[in-house]
């Protein structure tokens, strides 16, 4: 009985002791956990700051800027075509008349395609891109019949210059020169149906009536070259003998 009961308070103290033993070891784990995670954050390396960029008055002010509005297109006049004084291709006063169907038709016919048989003689053309005539005759490249029938007498250009004085003091006066147009035509195809057969004999004659088609627009404008070649008519300076 005594050696059983000494070797069961023997197993006792044991497990006792092995007991304790656990709990200490527990706690020194518990113990050392904290300084672990301490110990793991400073090795951890620091995450850099992020940088912040102040964005300067301008900029701000830029991006806060709303863009600037389209101010409204001003709507042209309305103006009777009639009274419109209207310049030609550099800038010089044309007359009077509607400026939206000289310049346009002009450039826009200079623009088109000739027929090859023009292309390929290789013509003077005007500043429009159209065939200069006139230049054509002064240049002696074409030489045209008096007429269809080869029994009709040459009846050879009249060199006579007129002076047509335009109404406005601002616009040179007219020369017109009988020479370069009677080089084409005969008299009886502008007298007397187009214009009077006598000095200062169209007194209604206007830039406005030419530009319908009147006068010399019956021409000039169609198959001569266009009214706002303004320089070619009006070359007589104001009061000048």
């Amino acid at each position: 009985m005594k050696m059983t009961t000494l070797k069961n308070i023997s197993g006792i103290a044991i497990a006792v002791i092995f007991v304790f033993a656990i709990n200490s070891c527990a706690a020194q784990q518990k113990a050392k956990a904290p300084e672990a995670k301490e110990a793991k954050k400073e090795a951890a390396p620091q995450a850099e700051p992020q940088k912040v960029v102040e964005k300067k008055p301008a900029e701000a002010a830029k991006k806060d800027e709303k863009p600037a509005e389209k101010a409204p297109a001003a709507k042209s006049p309305q103006i009777d075509p009639s009274q419109a004084i209207f310049l030609d291709s550099t800038g010089h006063v044309a007359g009077t008349g509607d400026p939206t169907k000289v310049v346009g038709a002009a450039e826009k016919a200079g623009m088109a395609a000739h027929p090859m048989a023009l292309e390929l003689a290789n013509l003077p053309k005007d500043k429009y891109g159209l065939i200069d005539w006139a230049a054509i005759v002064k240049e002696g490249k074409i030489k045209p019949w008096e007429s269809l029938d080869p029994n009709v007498p040459a009846a050879p250009p009249f060199p006579m210059d007129v002076v047509i004085k335009t109404k406005s003091m601002s616009m040179e006066d007219v020369v017109f020169p009988h020479y370069i147009h009677t080089y084409w035509f005969n008299c009886t195809n502008c007298h007397p149906a187009i214009f009077n057969m006598k000095a200062g004999g169209n007194p209604d004659m206007t830039m406005a009536k030419i530009a319908a088609g009147q006068y010399c627009g019956r021409c000039h404008d169609r198959v001569a070259f266009p009214l706002t070649d303004c320089q070619r008519c009006h070359v007589r300076p104001k009061g000048a003998k």
